[in-house]
């Protein structure tokens, strides 16, 4: 058994319980938490989940499905956490991750006939708010350690955890804090409202600004007002505060609205005290609670298990800190199951809602982050070409991609290289890592002396792939191009966008034309200086244009202008 929580403010690894508590019954939670608490009294650490449908447990007029697959509550109780090195015999994937194939448990049509039940629940005013979920399916056979690493980098979330009890292994990358006990003092964080990021800081910035909508303000005060309400019931009174409303909170593939709220509990409040009266978090149900989990039960078509649940450890030092576990993976005999929703109100729509499901569902997916940003500059004579642009690019790529980048060791790390190389034509390479760590080359550049061919990339580019934007080490995407032989991108619209390793320019009717950066590309630093100076101009450009005696060159910062001998 191993177990593993990156949680934000402190790595716990567990390997070797001195026992198992779980069950599969109703009637034996409370008294199972009983067993934990003392456990805990006794020096131990706990660390396991308590599953959706433990809820009437609690709350016998909550109504859920009976248990699923996995227990009702499991917890292994520890000694002490271990050193990471537990891990080592599995850390490092001896080949990549697999993707696997996901299918929804509903039809799109069973969708749409669900929200709309939805809708008509609201109209008669039976809930304000149902957070309505469906579950993903697919075959998975391969390593989980493994594909949690992946899910830790291409999520970045706070509330990351991972389980293998051996009978099945919890794969989670939640961003969402349940509750946090320290002291005496309870912190809740409920998040509600979602839209995607954007392809670069503007569209970022504008995508942002739509979190902090109407729609999604009333559904995050909406919930924050419930769990203030679930708070006032173990909280001493007048404690209750909303500390921090409606926060932006930035994750790879969305954005996410969170509040914080904060109570002082009463005297000898325990841990069954406080699920009692938080558990479900409501931010997975809706308001109010009781009449909209009825209508979940009504409209979902299978237990929730961990998903929506409570997944967390509880320290000896009277610490307990849990996860709502959202976008999290149950593996069990190769079979993986991965839950994912959202709050339904009166203004959703059932297009937008789906569309908002495949976005939590990025997750699961080739990671948003890159190892690596990239510059190339070209050093000539010891003078930079385009030297501010270069550091502008990577500034705005470090924003978006929450990559450390110190401005004043970059620029000492280039003069130094500049100091080295005093005369001839260098490439220099530059790369920075997400904890800022850089490295840097230089490369003696040769001249070409023939001309540069051209032809078609087999594949289309997808305009929503974000790493066109970005100059990284992330480019298993581009097709494979030489010195003298490039490939000419196009997008899913059959858009002409780039060539792999530079900026396309397209002559017609007097004027130098590149397309728009909306079309998928890289805005390149040679492209931006053309720009500025009036030289070219943007324009969408379709692949029927590209006939075989136009003129087009190829333009980048380190090899300039070359014209293009069209092959096709």
């Amino acid at each position: 058994m191993k177990i593993r929580f990156d949680f934000a403010d402190h790595p716990y690894f567990f390997s070797h319980p001195t026992q198992i508590i779980q069950t599969r019954l109703l009637s034996e939670i409370l008294p199972c938490l009983q067993q934990i608490e003392q456990a805990v009294q006794q020096g131990y650490y706990a660390a396991g989940f308590l599953s959706y449908e433990a809820a009437p447990a609690f709350q016998p007029y909550l109504k859920t499905y009976p248990a699923g697959s996995l227990p009702l509550l499991w917890f292994g109780i520890f000694d002490h956490p271990v050193d990471a090195s537990v891990f080592h015999d599995i850390a490092q994937p001896k080949k990549a991750i697999t993707y696997p194939q996901w299918h929804p448990n509903c039809s799109w049509e069973e969708y749409q006939a669900a929200i709309q039940s939805i809708k008509d629940h609201i109209a008669q005013g039976d809930t304000y708010q149902v957070n309505y979920t469906l579950q993903m399916q697919a075959l998975f056979q391969q390593n989980p350690y493994h594909f949690y690493l992946h899910l830790l980098q291409a999520q970045q979330s706070r509330y990351s955890a991972y389980i293998d009890s051996g009978d099945f292994q919890i794969l989670s990358a939640s961003p969402e804090l349940f509750f946090e006990v320290h002291q005496g003092i309870i912190r809740t964080k409920p998040m509600k409202g979602t839209v995607s990021r954007g392809m670069n800081n503007r569209e970022d910035q504008v995508n942002q600004q739509i979190l902090h909508n109407e729609k999604n303000h009333a559904e995050n005060l909406m919930i924050t007002d419930l769990l203030r309400n679930d708070l006032g019931q173990i909280a001493q009174q007048g404690t209750v505060k909303v500390t921090s409303l409606f926060d932006a909170e930035k994750y790879p593939t969305v954005w996410q609205l969170t509040s914080t709220i904060i109570a002082q509990l009463k005297q000898q409040t325990t841990l069954t005290d406080i699920f009692t009266a938080l558990f479900p978090c409501g931010s997975i149900t809706g308001a109010p609670k009781v009449n909209t989990m009825k209508i979940i039960h009504e409209l979902e078509k299978s237990p929730r298990g961990i998903y929506c649940g409570a997944l967390g450890v509880i320290t000896p030092d009277d610490k307990a800190i849990f996860s709502v576990p959202i976008r999290t993976m149950v593996i069990q005999n190769q079979q993986a199951t991965y839950g994912v929703g959202g709050g339904i109100t009166w203004d959703s729509t059932s297009r937008d809602e789906y569309k908002e499901v495949l976005h939590k569902m990025q997750v699961l997916y080739d990671s948003k982050v890159p190892e690596h940003l990239l510059e190339s500059l070209l050093l000539e004579d010891g003078a930079y070409f385009l030297y501010e642009a270069h550091l502008q690019r990577l500034e705005e790529s470090a924003i978006y991609f929450d990559f450390k980048l110190n401005e004043t060791v970059t620029e000492k790390t280039l003069r130094v290289l500049k100091e080295e190389h005093p005369t001839g034509q260098w490439k220099v390479r530059l790369l920075l890592d997400k904890q800022g760590h850089l490295e840097c080359e230089a490369q003696a550049i040769t001249s070409l002396t023939a001309p540069l061919l051209a032809s078609w990339s087999m594949e289309a580019m997808q305009s929503t792939n974000v790493f066109l934007y970005h100059k990284t080490t992330k480019r298993d995407f581009y097709p494979k191009v030489t010195l003298d032989h490039e490939m000419l991108l196009f997008n899913e619209r059959d858009e002409v966008t780039e060539f792999v390793n530079g900026n396309i320019v397209w002559y017609d009717q007097g004027d130098w034309f590149t397309p728009p950066l909306q079309s998928g590309l890289l805005n390149g630093t040679m492209r931006q200086y053309l720009l500025q100076q009036g030289k070219i101009k943007e324009r969408i450009i379709y692949k029927k244009d590209i006939q075989a005696h136009c003129k087009i060159a190829f333009i980048n910062s380190v090899r300039g202008w070359r014209d293009v001998v069209w092959t096709e």
